[in-house]
């Protein structure tokens, strides 16, 4: 009998000190990015006497506190408010370039240059006023090139960081398939792998904020991941991603399968949207605007005479194309006097007529002319920026819900932990003196025979 409640209590001593260790586990790590807390497993040791008095306590394993469907919801709200968060940063650097100002950008250039066509209306004689004019368009030129190159730039940054992200989901993926292969030989062996699936964790979430990746947890404790539907991960076997087109067009590919692989999560899901959707369209706007401002002023100057009584038919203000390559007519710049700024062609009064010239500032006011297609383009730009603003404010709060939901379960509470620590510890000292008094009656048995 006495064997027995030592071997009881030894059971006791053990699984206690196994708790408590699990417990110092958790305070260490408390702060460890992707570490699951960890609870000892103890369970009454079938067996003993037949007066059913059991065998003590048994140490089970110690498991990771997590929910596997809170994880999944923590990693896709994580994979929406990155996407989000990737397309507002790009829309907000789009809308940096068309600046809302009365004293610079294209809308205040706009202005400026039909204002000095108000100036040769009333003064056609003098040959300031068409050098204000030719001044205004090169100006306005100089904007609208800038503007159509800042987003090439921002077109260019964002096939860049899609290109650097992919680099990377590559490299996880690979860390993922390995870790696997370390999960399931130490699981395999009978050895928890937690610090091992610790780590899994932590790429999982670099992997679903990057390209919206989701694990599907396998019965071996190892992991596929899968991104719309394509398996990149099973086993100890990882394919790689690849980028495939360019502006308009940039998607991504699994190399193994050639398969497209659907982004609707994931920074790189925000980054294709801006490449293939809203910056090719705010360019086209551009260039809308810009050949707008083109045909208008030249079908306005096509009707009227130069100052030596020529048609203007023969002496465009503008010519090229797109918000690239809209220029300056270069005979203009070297001739203000070609400016087709008179109502007619009968000398010498074409010379002292600005009747064109006025026809021309009153197109400011036209409902369809270069500014309102401008203003269309701004505008809409606010909109979307606004729309993505409230999106991103939106999804952040229900990431943060689904990562505190989580972290609820799989966090380290420091004073839960301090408490149950100090339970284990009674429960050890109380083992600790079972095992003093057994010995101590046994000694006693011994002595008394």
């Amino acid at each position: 009998m006495g064997d027995l409640a030592l071997s009881i209590a030894a059971s006791g001593l053990d699984a206690q000190q196994a708790a408590m260790d699990t417990i110092s586990e958790n305070l260490t790590n408390a702060s460890t990015p992707g570490y699951v807390a960890e609870s000892a497993q103890l369970t009454t040791s079938a067996g003993g006497n037949v007066l059913g008095v059991g065998d003590g306590v048994l140490v089970t394993g110690v498991t990771q506190n997590t929910d596997g469907l809170l994880a999944t919801n923590a990693l896709q709200t994580q994979g929406v408010l990155s996407q989000s968060t990737a397309l507002q940063q790009i829309l907000q650097g789009a809308q940096s370039v068309f600046p809302v100002s009365t004293t610079s950008g294209i809308a205040s250039d706009l202005s400026s240059f039909w204002q000095s066509w108000d100036a040769i209306s009333q003064d056609p004689s003098n040959p300031a006023p068409r050098t204000q004019v030719v001044d205004a368009a090169q100006n306005l030129v100089s904007d609208f090139q800038e503007a159509s190159q800042q987003l090439s730039n921002l077109q260019d940054n964002a096939q860049s960081q899609v290109s650097t992200s992919v680099t990377q989901a590559n490299s996880m993926l690979k860390q993922i398939a390995s870790l696997n292969g370390q999960i399931g030989a130490t699981e395999g062996g009978g050895t928890p792998a937690n610090s091992l699936i610790d780590q899994q964790n932590q790429i999982m979430g670099e992997l679903a904020s990057s390209i919206g990746a989701v694990a599907v947890t396998q019965p071996d404790g190892t992991i596929n991941v899968d991104v719309g539907g394509v398996t990149l991960v099973q086993g100890t076997w990882s394919d790689t991603v690849e980028t495939t087109g360019g502006t308009g067009d940039m998607s991504l590919v699994a190399h193994a399968s050639g398969a497209t692989i659907p982004t609707s999560s994931g920074s790189v899901a925000g980054q294709l949207a801006a490449i293939n959707q809203y910056l090719p369209a705010y360019q086209s706007q551009l260039d809308a605007a810009a050949n707008d401002l083109s045909s208008t002023v030249n079908t306005q100057l096509a009707a009227g005479f130069t100052a030596t009584g020529a048609s203007g038919s023969g002496y465009p203000l503008f010519v090229g194309s797109g918000a690239a390559g809209i220029s300056v007519n270069s005979a203009i710049v070297g001739n203000p006097q070609l400016i087709a700024a008179s109502d007619t062609g009968t000398l010498p009064d074409a010379t002292n007529d600005g009747g064109n010239a006025q026809a021309m500032a009153e197109l400011y006011n036209s409902p369809t002319g270069p500014d309102q297609q401008y203003q269309s383009l701004i505008q809409g730009l606010g909109t979307q920026v606004a729309a993505v603003n409230s999106q991103v404010t939106a999804q952040t709060s229900v990431a943060n819900a689904a990562q505190d939901n989580l972290q609820a379960i799989e966090g380290v509470n420091t004073n839960d932990e301090m408490v149950q620590m100090l339970t284990f510890q009674q429960a050890y000292q109380a083992s600790a003196k079972l095992v003093s008094t057994v010995d101590t009656m046994m000694q006693a048995l011994l002595e008394a025979s």
